[in-house]
């Protein structure tokens, strides 16, 4: 005779013995951390959407124009080239990493997820200047100003048509298939190296896989990009990006789940909501991974920047009408203090000084009121 629920659980309260159903009902409420992290990765693309739609309903969707130099023949040139190449290659990544295991398999891969994640990082590109400007993108490439000025609490001086520029058909695509070169030269790097001395452990791949990054971006940018005048670091040079991001696809556990992917299986929903948790999940891992071991550190360089040397300020198209010849401020250095804005292009902000070494507070700024001590 079959035994009901109900039966089974008065009779382990008579015997002493839990029935499974009890035991399932006992069980304690688990932590799945894959939720959380997903939760963070929606977040983190609703703040994208208020930014980005900021900008480009507001004043500082404008051009910034190159000013009265021009850059040689051989930067433009360069510029023309990843312009024409750098979103086809990155939505064609996506196509085989993200739409080609779908249609073949009916599930989005990991790497899928991390190219997915990668083609938002641009938004990340120029945030370390929150506090004060250390680096320059030229002006000559086609642009509409930044987004920065939506960010909430923004500080670094811009106003429209003078502001921080991104080369905004370079760096999308560019952060795709750099990452994706990245994320497998990473993990390439951190499997020989543990075939090699097996008992090197967790530190001591990160810290290979930390050495071989450093040598990829001295290459890419100590010798294309900046030589050939795509940005410039005149604050101070930055602090490498693509380990921790390695680390994430390398460092997996026996389900294949990335840290941010843990407890995907005690999800109870559907394949393809799963899919899309999980998704969100990396997105999340990702960003948060660019933001602590980049924006963090190069946000101290951007508040500590060293003087800006004569042949950058010289060029009008790598300072874009923040700083130097021809506008009304000083560029950053040891002697110069950082400034303020509002961020409305209201005439408001803090003192600053010029050029010539003069301080000029806006008309429309308010001093603090100035009492008597009693």
């Amino acid at each position: 005779m079959a035994t009901t629920p109900a039966a089974a659980t008065q009779s382990s309260r008579s015997t002493g013995v839990a029935s499974p159903l009890n035991a399932v009902a006992q069980q304690p409420h688990r932590l799945v951390p894959v939720k959380w992290w997903a939760g963070l990765g929606a977040v983190i693309l609703a703040f994208i959407a208020y930014v980005l739609i900021k900008w480009v309903t507001g004043p500082f969707f404008q051009r910034v124009p190159t000013g009265p130099t021009e850059p040689p023949t051989f930067m433009k040139v360069a510029m023309v080239f990843f312009q024409a190449v750098s979103i086809p290659i990155g939505i064609g990544l996506i196509g085989w990493f993200v739409v080609r295991p779908i249609i073949r398999q009916r599930r989005l891969t990991l790497d899928g997820m991390l190219v997915l994640a990668f083609s938002t990082l641009w938004f990340q590109d120029p945030l370390s200047a929150y506090g004060g400007h250390w680096f320059s993108y030229n002006s000559w490439a086609i642009n509409y100003g930044s987004w920065v000025h939506g960010v909430p609490g923004w500080l670094s001086n811009g106003k429209p048509g003078a502001m921080l520029v991104e080369p905004i058909l370079i760096m999308p695509g560019l952060y795709v298939y750099v990452f994706v070169i990245t994320m497998f030269l990473g993990c390439a790097v951190m499997r020989r190296a543990k075939a090699k001395w097996p008992q090197i452990g967790t530190l001591g791949l990160i810290s290979v896989c930390f050495a071989a990054m450093v040598g990829f971006d001295i290459i890419l940018e100590g010798v294309i990009f900046m030589p050939l005048g795509i940005w410039e670091y005149p604050g101070g040079r930055g602090f490498a990006i693509f380990t921790a991001v390695a680390c994430l696809r390398y460092f997996r556990n026996d389900r294949g789940q990335t840290l941010v992917e843990r407890g995907a299986e005690n999800l109870r929903m559907s394949d393809r909501t799963q899919m899309v948790v999980r998704a969100l999940a990396v997105l999340a891992g990702v960003h948060v991974a660019l933001f602590l071991t980049y924006n963090v550190p190069n946000y101290w360089i951007g508040t500590h920047s060293k003087e800006w040397q004569r042949d950058l300020v010289d060029r009008s198209y790598l300072t874009d009408g923040l700083c130097g010849q021809g506008t009304d401020r000083a560029c950053p250095g040891a002697g110069v203090p950082l400034s303020r804005n509002d961020n409305s292009d209201s005439g408001k902000g803090s003192a600053y000084i010029t050029p010539d070494g003069k301080a000029v507070i806006p008309p429309h700024t308010k001093l603090p009121t100035q009492y008597p001590f009693r």
